[in-house]
């Protein structure tokens, strides 16, 4: 076929309606994928042996993991209990969660799903704001952004980095090396700056001891299964950092996935009564979202697009390293604040690995960083960057406290800006240094 109906011009074509459908939010984003996979088959793109083999397994089977996890920790009460003790913890005093909050979602977030996290925060913030008299929408704001920063610092802190770092060879230890300094600095930066913002709207609640609050404690379910929760937890995170050094020095196959497996198999064989809770909280919908979007992806890289792409973009920056990797950055960004950032990282992961053979491109590890840092931090500029802002503001509607577009970029705007500039000067010093 020729002209319009080229195999490329209708991959291009699926690809961007694909992600129009996903920004318009209109269909479900399953079915989105769904139908430019049906599409592709139609028109003989790819082969169902194709769209198959394009699926990178690896990735949904890590992803499947770490869903088990946080579901035990989640049907356990962990998320709830830690609030709780958080909050009392902090007096109730208002402009104090507006700090503690958002660093506890940034720490909990480069270690777990964020959605999850901001899901029980994000509710938790609501029903104390109605105790302690105190707007909840800047400290949700800031949770959000919070969360999608610190999960830039690990492998399975946010969807994107799995992909990115799957596809194209980087592990726990080299995110945490790489991107881990550039996000505590973002994260305290990005905190500084919403305190100072929001802070004097915020006002003075009643101390704790004149409220009805729970106890820590009877927020858990199960201590039993919390215990194990968080030991196939801390197992997971030994055997992501170190599974690289169990293949080479012991010639046992443990391949990133079997890392958050192995401990997620271990809990459901555990789980005794709860498991067809923990199995009923685990999100299908990714994983079957991502299928779709590999095999859509897996189109562009079959019909060449993504390699004419990249090599025009190499050749207008390929000379200046620092000018691609900060194009990436800025860039990735942007995109990411108004196209959900998984599909987007997956997108990069294609084009990454085909800058990263052309002669003139810098060193691979940088621009991966580059765009990881970017796609994680700038979903964070609007309520549809990232699955983590869209639980949030779910959240908030769910208990009549609308946040909107303008309030929302009027909150997370200057935050993220300063995130990025950090993340910016980062990657301007590792490139000085030779650190890749």
């Amino acid at each position: 076929m020729t002209g319009i109906l080229s195999p490329t011009w209708i991959a291009v074509s699926v690809f961007l309606t694909t992600y129009i459908a996903l920004g318009l939010e209109r269909i479900p984003r399953v079915l989105a994928a769904g139908i430019g996979v049906i599409l592709l088959l139609l028109f003989k793109v790819l082969t169902v042996e194709e769209a198959v083999a394009y699926v990178h397994w690896e990735t949904l089977g890590l992803l499947f993991g770490m869903f088990v996890l946080i579901a035990v920790l989640s049907e356990a009460g962990f998320f709830s209990a830690l609030a709780i003790e958080t909050a009392h913890r902090v007096n109730g005093e208002p402009r104090r969660l507006l700090v503690v909050f958002p660093l506890l979602t940034g720490f909990l977030a480069a270690f777990m799903d964020s959605i999850t996290v901001m899901l029980f925060f994000s509710t938790l913030t609501v029903e104390l704001s109605r105790l302690l008299r105190f707007d909840p929408v800047p400290v949700v704001v800031a949770e959000v952004v919070a969360a999608n920063i610190g999960g830039a610092a690990t492998l399975m802190g946010d969807p994107p980095n799995v992909i990115l770092g799957l596809t194209l060879g980087f592990g726990l230890n080299d995110f945490i090396t790489h991107n881990g300094p550039i996000v505590v600095f973002g994260l305290l930066g990005a905190v500084a700056m919403v305190y100072r913002q929001a802070a004097r709207d915020l006002r003075k609640g009643p101390p704790l001891g004149r409220l009805e609050l729970p106890r820590s404690a009877e927020m858990v379910r199960d201590p039993t299964l919390l215990r194990l929760g968080l030991l196939a937890l801390a197992l997971a995170v030994v055997l992501l950092s170190t599974h690289r050094w169990i293949e080479q020095r012991l010639a046992i196959p443990l391949t990133t996935p079997l890392a958050t497996l192995i401990p997620a198999i271990l809990l459901l064989l555990l789980g005794g009564p709860r498991v067809e809770g923990i199995l009923r909280r685990i999100d299908y919908e990714v994983l079957l979202f991502l299928i779709g979007l590999f095999a859509i992806v897996g189109a562009l890289e079959k019909t060449q697009a993504i390699e004419m792409l990249t090599g025009a973009v190499s050749s207008w920056l390929g000379g200046h390293p620092l000018g691609l990797a900060s194009a990436l950055l800025w860039f990735s960004a942007l995109c990411s604040a108004v196209i959900d950032n998984v599909p987007f990282a997956l997108s990069m992961a294609y084009a990454l690995r085909h800058f990263a053979n052309s002669p003139q491109a810098p060193a691979l590890s940088l621009l991966t960083w580059a765009v990881s840092l970017g796609t994680d931090l700038g979903g964070n500029f609007t309520p549809i960057g990232a699955s983590a802002n869209v639980v949030a503001c779910a959240a908030l509607e769910g208990h009549g406290v609308r946040v909107g577009w303008r309030r929302w970029m009027q909150l997370a705007t200057r935050p993220t800006l300063i995130a990025l500039g950090l993340a910016q000067m980062g990657l301007l010093v590792k490139a000085w240094l030779g650190f890749f």
